[in-house]
């Protein structure tokens, strides 16, 4: 039997921020990580933004500034540059996860790599007071006083607490990670259409020297199609697109999935919360989850540690990491979820209707509106620059929610 103050299921980003949220009080934690590398096998494209890469601390050298982004629909195209200040950027995911990893360690948090968490313990009252784990053959309980679920689409441990059931619609990604010696690493191409993307899209994205990622997402159960069969469409047709594949081969390939439903309500219990993927926090307008599970994972361990310190663990207590999200995230991320159900219906010719207004936005407008930013500043700085646009916005935001 194991003793620690928080158990932290899962090494993505969420579970690391979290645990080096906790340890920098001087709280124990430990995160169990069920795969045997932290970062890998890598399960997204990494696409994010720079601003919040900049204020989480990850080293510049972890990604890669993009300056130049083109959207295709199926007869249409729109494209943005943003040579004077990058805004997007593509990480290298399996070091900026083990960079995370690292600085939790340093903040004094034990980590578990190829260790599972099973399922939850609980006491007579059913309050969550641990987790049961397996490394190799071998299983054994650790007892805690709070379970952070950081399990990603799984949600394993809420579930088995049955705090909730989890998600039932998601965003299904298949993507390759090519050499690519000839794409243009300064762009991000974005794809929809029926022909490469069934309710959701296609993208490239460099990383580093020569690397790129070329993946094709949908929704499901929204579409009966799976990504795998477009991706070697989308490499065989990349030049329709103005994107340079010559002399590219595939170096990893990479699938994954990521709740699509919203945020999953309520996703704290009596000694358990989740955090990220496993409590629905991505924004579903791009299936974007990164930069979200870092700012879930900071404030549920802040919330964690508030509760130590006070010897309360209840979800009473706990609730006010849900209310804080909810208060300073809640809004925007409704309204991308709503967004994403309305798209991921959209036939070939909505969509190059959307691309012609897409047109009538500045380079920062539509990095905003990708990044899931609807607050006033947002709207105030359409109002100036295209008032008409604004008003068909908000027109549209009011009916939808």
């Amino acid at each position: 039997m194991m003793e620690v103050d928080v158990l932290i299921a899962g090494a993505g980003p969420a579970g690391l921020e979290a645990a080096a949220a906790v340890a920098s009080r001087g709280w124990s934690a430990i995160v169990l990580e069920q795969d045997s590398e932290i970062g890998s096998p890598t399960r997204t494209s990494g696409g994010t933004f720079v601003r919040d890469m900049v204020e989480f601390g990850i080293p510049e050298r972890l990604y890669h500034k993009v300056t130049k982004c083109r959207f295709f629909s199926p007869t249409k195209s729109a494209s943005f540059s943003y040579d004077d200040e990058p805004i997007v950027c593509v990480i290298d995911v399996r070091a900026t996860f083990q960079f995370l990893a690292e600085r939790a360690a340093l903040a004094g948090a034990t980590i578990r790599p190829a260790t599972t968490a099973v399922q939850t313990l609980k006491d007579a009252e059913g309050k969550v007071i641990g987790a049961k784990a397996r490394m190799g053959n071998r299983t054994f309980d650790i007892q805690s006083k709070i379970v952070i679920d950081a399990t990603g689409y799984k949600a394993s441990m809420v579930k088995s607490s049955k705090v909730t059931d989890g998600s039932h619609r998601f965003g299904v990604g298949a993507e390759y990670d090519l050499f690519a010696p000839h794409y243009d690493r300064a762009e991000v191409v974005l794809i929809v259409g029926s022909q490469i993307a069934p309710n959701g899209y296609a993208w490239f994205c460099p990383w580093g020297e020569q690397r790129v990622r070329a993946g094709v997402g949908m929704i499901h159960p929204d579409s009966k199609s799976n990504p795998e069969a477009f991706l070697d469409k989308l490499i065989a047709n990349a030049a329709d697109w103005g994107v340079n594949l010559k002399g590219a081969q595939p170096i990893e390939y990479h699938y994954g999935l990521i709740p699509s439903e919203g945020m999953i309500e309520p996703f704290v219990g009596d000694g358990i919360l989740a955090a990220g993927d496993s409590a629905g926090q991505p924004s579903q307008l791009l299936g974007e989850g990164i930069r979200w599970a870092l700012f879930a994972g900071r404030m549920a361990g802040e919330v964690c540690s508030e509760a130590l310190a006070c010897g309360d663990y209840s979800s009473k207590f706990l609730k006010r990491y849900q209310d804080r999200w909810m208060k300073k995230y809640g809004r925007d991320l409704k309204i991308a979820y709503e967004i994403n159900k309305r798209i991921a219906a959209y036939e070939d010719s909505q969509w190059d209707a959307k691309v012609d207004l897409m047109k009538q936005l500045t380079a920062p407008q539509f990095a905003r509106a990708l990044g899931s930013d609807f607050s006033p500043t947002f709207w105030a700085g359409l109002a100036l620059t295209k008032p008409g646009l604004m008003r068909e916005g908000i027109r549209k935001l009011i009916s939808m929610v």
